[in-house]
């Protein structure tokens, strides 16, 4: 998702709030303090360790293994030994008991900028196959992206038979990994051309210096069109796992791709290497180009960040791999004590036992309330609003011209009082709210508004019923829009979330 610029929207908080009272009872006295509710998280680490044959190993403690955030060691407050997807051993504090079964959350999720319909599809009939190995807590998604258009195959499911009817949907779909290989190959077409008429080397020549210069330069080229797509498909990875909220358990991301794309500029996988540390998922790319043993590995070293490992298509099994990789794991846990406030931190987990070797995630974000608001309305824009009882009323003004193709748009935002947490002040009652907003334009481009807390007063304890009434300001390109807006009480945790579509100004009458 992209900044928000000359191009996007600006929020002008040029904001007023009233209520709007219903002839009913009135509620219970509002509580005696206001205050963000206490934001007590755990953040949990899954590792796997593994001795000098590559063996995992079992058996270990919380004291054999240390666990710090950047570089101090922090007390492993939850500790459980998982094998095959099953609680061996818990310490007190586990979230599980021994025996019990730990789900896992399979997001597949297939790219086809860069896939190659023959692997993928080869890929996607194992798969097919192996859905059996599901148990019964696992669920597993089904996503499908060009890099520009996201798709929801399938929601979160257990059930054999609907994963099999989104598999064979993924079947038919386009991708556009032969075409990408073809504008990478025409580049290395130019290289051989020089060297077919290349002096010879070593060649001392100005000429000779010359041929080597450009023969350097060409030799690191990637295709624009390679890179173009990347740089869509990372941020495209990034939005589906923020927006596409996980059950309960371990969390991991089957990434459907190509091993190759790495020649176009690894660095741009960052957006998806950060989203799934900040949520949580285990990464395993799966190739599904036939790449080199060099791309395999940059692919590898890529998904170790999360914890996870590159697999491959062709020859092995995939997902009966990445199904054993998964299942067992330590599963660590401790409570930050510092306030959330988005900032990134390093994760390391060693072991004291010498000879043994542990992958886990390397960092996470502490994500805060007004991130996980913003993350919400994300996941509205991307995949609707969940229930029609959680429903924000958002209602358009009449829009000003403010600019070349630019709009000011009113907006009201209606939010029921009991929804709110209202604390006593001087005159009357006051509640807040974090409001978060995101639009997407019909060109598919995606902007979020700078995030706000707002606050509203009133002079007595509305009547059951009442609803407190928010006007804001939006600035928009004058094309038509879909908005996602959430609104986030911060005492209760309350959400409430909207979606609206802006028609251009002179849509009606023809006169944009």
């Amino acid at each position: 998702m992209r900044a928000l610029g000359r191009r996007g929207a600006a929020l002008l908080f040029m904001a007023s709030a009233a209520a709007v009272a219903a002839q009913q009872a009135s509620p219970q006295p509002p509580p005696e303090v206001f205050g963000e509710s206490i934001d007590v998280r755990v953040v949990n680490v899954e590792a796997e360790v593994t001795d000098a044959k590559g063996e995992r190993v079992h058996g270990l403690s919380a004291g054999d293994l240390r666990l710090l955030v950047d570089g101090r060691e922090t007390p492993i407050e939850y500790f459980t030994e998982v094998e095959q997807g099953k609680a061996s051993t818990a310490g007190p504090q586990a979230p599980v008991a021994a025996g019990e079964g730990v789900g896992r959350n399979y997001l597949l999720y297939i790219d086809e900028s860069f896939a190659v319909a023959r692997l993928r599809d080869s890929f996607l009939d194992k798969l097919e196959r192996d859905l059996p190995r599901l148990a019964p807590g696992d669920r597993m998604a089904v996503l499908a992206s060009d890099g520009t258009r996201l798709d929801v195959l399938c929601g979160w499911t257990g059930d054999a038979a609907t994963l099999a009817a989104a598999l064979e949907r993924a079947h038919r779909r386009p991708t556009g990994g032969n075409q990408q290989i073809a504008h990478q190959r025409s580049l290395k077409a130019d290289v051989d051309l020089l060297l077919e008429n290349s002096i010879g080397d070593g060649d001392p020549s100005p000429y000779g210096n010359i041929m080597a210069t450009e023969m350097a330069a060409l030799s690191g080229r990637s295709s624009p069109e390679a890179r173009s797509r990347l740089g869509k498909t990372a941020p495209s990875v990034a939005t589906a796992l923020r927006g596409f909220e996980a059950p309960p358990g371990r969390k991991v991301l089957l990434f459907v791709s190509a091993a190759w794309s790495l020649r176009v500029e690894a660095g741009l996988y960052r957006p998806m290497i950060e989203a799934a540390n900040q949520l949580g998922y285990t990464v395993y790319p799966v190739d599904t180009a036939q790449a080199d043993p060099y791309e395999i590995i940059a692919l590898d070293h890529l998904a170790a960040a999360t914890g996870g490992r590159a697999v491959l298509s062709s020859a092995l099994e995939p997902f009966r791999e990445v199904v054993d990789d998964s299942g067992s794991y330590y599963w660590l846990g401790f409570t930050p004590v510092w306030k959330a406030d988005d900032r990134r931190h390093r994760v390391t987990v060693e072991t004291r036992r010498p000879g043994l070797t542990v992958r886990a995630r390397a960092g996470f974000a502490d994500t805060s309330k007004q991130t996980r608001n913003a993350l919400k309305a994300e996941s509205v824009l991307l995949f609707g609003s969940a229930g029609s009882d959680r429903r924000l009323a958002v209602r358009f003004g009449e829009a000003r011209r403010v600019g070349r193709g630019e709009v000011e748009v009113p907006l009201t935002l209606d939010i029921p009082f009991e929804s709110l947490t209202l604390v006593p002040t001087g005159g009357g009652y006051a509640a807040e709210v974090f409001l978060a907003m995101i639009c997407k334009d019909e060109n598919g481009e995606r902007a979020e508004q700078p995030r706000a807390r707002m606050r509203t007063t009133v002079p007595a304890v509305p009547t059951a019923g009442a609803t407190a009434r928010f006007h804001v300001t939006v600035r928009l390109r004058n094309i038509r829009q879909r908005l996602a807006i959430t609104v986030q009480d911060p005492a209760s945790g309350n959400s409430l979330w909207g979606e609206a579509d802006y028609p251009p100004r002179g849509a009606a009458d023809g006169r944009e």
